[in-house]
């Protein structure tokens, strides 16, 4: 039975050290409940359920990691600003996506009535070149000076 006792008086002692110290190093704005003093007062003047009382009650709790409570929203969809930079990265994107169809076609018009100038530019060179041909003789030979009453002589 001694021995039982021995060791909650060291499980008491380690817990009583433990509280005091973390006590003492909380500030007073993590404090719930009642003053530093009146806590440091509890935890050594009231062995075992002093230290219990200060774990349970006296501290705020914080959560796994040691990272303080998250004040925003917990997921990103609910965040306001996070939907405003995903809307914002939309719209550049359809802007940048117009800008490139608007210059292709742009280009494509461009390309388009260059190949309609060369096109009516080679049709009417071959125009001309079909015109020049027909007042020429064939076989190199002058013009016939022929009328509806035959050839002339001078």
């Amino acid at each position: 039975m001694v021995r039982v006792f021995i060791g909650l008086g060291i499980v008491a002692l380690g817990l009583l050290i433990y509280c005091t110290v973390e006590c003492l190093q909380t500030p007073r704005h993590r404090l719930r409940v009642m003053p530093k003093t009146a806590w440091l007062a509890t935890i050594i003047l009231v062995p075992l359920l002093g230290p219990g009382l200060w774990m349970a009650f006296g501290r705020i709790k914080e959560s796994r990691g040691g990272a303080a409570p998250r004040k925003g929203p917990a997921a990103p969809d609910d965040d306001p600003e996070f939907l405003r930079n995903i809307e914002f990265q939309r719209r550049q994107a359809a802007r940048r996506e117009e800008e490139v169809r608007r210059r292709r076609e742009k280009e494509r018009k461009k390309a388009e009535q260059e190949r309609r100038r060369r096109t009516s530019s080679s049709q009417e060179q071959a125009d001309d070149d079909a015109g020049d041909s027909g007042d020429q003789a064939p076989d190199g030979d002058e013009p016939d000076d022929h009328g509806p009453e035959g050839p002339q002589r001078s």
